[in-house]
């Protein structure tokens, strides 16, 4: 079929052709690349960069700080999501392979660009963070700052840190937690993140603060990374024990996202391949309507001059006696008033045979007298 143009449609938030939402054809894999990258540095940058400096400059409130990672990634997605998809995390990655929106080919070079990005916007950090901020903040070293942003097990755990190694958790809870909260995350960025190749902005928001929310209720366990790029930039620029537990925070999220990816392969309701196909799908669907519509208007149109050319035959019996009735009525009125006229005539002759002048050929009056007796 050749491609439609679809009549106006109407949704719940949006008016227009069907033309308009159409989703653009799929991106190179080297932009998609540079828009991964981009998008997870503008994530990592955001989330860190509050969270580093927050202790500093102002009187934090913990959830505050970490909410901040949910703004960095509706920002983020907003400005890279119709480009590639705005994954931003190695586990949404692996489910939207899972679910046929990305090739398999395009796992790995996704996920070398979510760590250029993440590790990229640390290392800026980093760099920029003044030496005396950090002695005067009581941590001591630049690395000791990222430390407290990092993710461990046991002692290393935030629960451990904040209350000074009295309580801590093990490597169970935190896997279990990690990857239920990660699978939570990417079967909400899967349905969610269906419109971004469309430029739907009602995704980026949901996407962040689900992930603000499941932050927050992990943080003090697991240190709420449910990324592992993120935790990867981390343990980078931290203490060494950081290095020792990040092979944890890489094994939890993409167990949780795998399992998230294979929940949506069974249970979705639609067919999850990616956006790209969808509007033109229903465009299709839309056009072969108007196409029924028009096909069963020609078969109603070509019945009706069908009967009209067909002969009637009518019988005696199917003859109208009224029209006849009617037709012998008007041509008796008629005659009944020329033989009137007639007798009128024959009347008025008869009457006065020798009255008035007679007139002559020349049509002047006859001026002959009457002889007298």
């Amino acid at each position: 079929m050749s491609t439609p143009t679809a009549p106006a449609v109407e949704t719940d938030d949006r008016t227009g052709t069907a033309e308009d939402h159409v989703t653009p054809a799929e991106r190179p894999l080297f932009i998609r690349f540079a828009a991964e990258i981009l998008g997870t540095f503008l994530l990592v940058f955001i989330g860190f960069g509050v969270t580093l400096y927050a202790g500093v400059t102002v009187n934090p409130d913990e959830g505050a700080k970490l909410l901040a990672w949910g703004a960095g990634v509706i920002v983020a997605i907003a400005v890279i999501g119709h480009v590639s998809g705005g994954h931003l995390n190695p586990a949404v990655t692996l489910g939207a392979a899972l679910t046929g929106r990305i090739s398999w080919a395009d796992i790995l070079p996704y996920w070398v660009a979510q760590l250029i990005g993440a590790v990229g916007a640390a290392a800026l950090l980093f760099v920029t963070i003044p030496t005396a901020l950090a002695t005067a903040s009581g941590q001591g070293s630049t690395r000791s700052m990222f430390s407290t942003n990092a993710s461990g097990i046991g002692e290393n755990s935030t629960l451990g840190r904040l209350s000074g190694g009295e309580v801590s958790s093990d490597l169970v809870q935190v896997l279990l937690v990690e990857a239920i909260a990660t699978m939570l995350f990417v079967a909400v960025a899967l349905a969610a993140g269906r419109g971004l190749r469309r430029g739907v902005l009602s995704g980026p928001v949901v996407i962040g603060l689900a992930y603000a929310g499941l932050t927050v209720a992990t943080y003090t366990l697991t240190g709420g990374a449910l990324n592992p790029v993120r935790a990867t930039a981390a343990a980078i620029f931290s203490e060494s024990w950081a290095l020792g537990d990040l092979w944890v925070f890489w094994v939890a999220p993409l167990l949780g996202g795998a399992i998230a990816g294979l929940m949506f392969t069974v249970f979705a309701p639609e067919p999850l391949a990616e956006e790209d196909t969808y509007a033109w799908d229903d465009e299709d669907e839309g056009d072969d309507e108007i196409d029924e519509d028009f096909t069963d208007e020609t078969e109603v149109l070509d019945q009706d001059v069908e009967s009209d050319d067909s002969p009637v035959v009518l019988t005696e019996d199917e003859a109208t006696p009224e029209r006849d009735d009617a037709f012998t009525e008007d041509y008796d009125v008629t005659a009944l008033d020329d033989e009137a006229t007639e007798t009128e005539t024959v009347d008025v002759d008869a009457a006065s045979p020798e009255a008035g002048a007679e007139s002559t050929d020349d049509g002047e009056p006859d001026e002959r007298e009457t002889p007298r007796a």
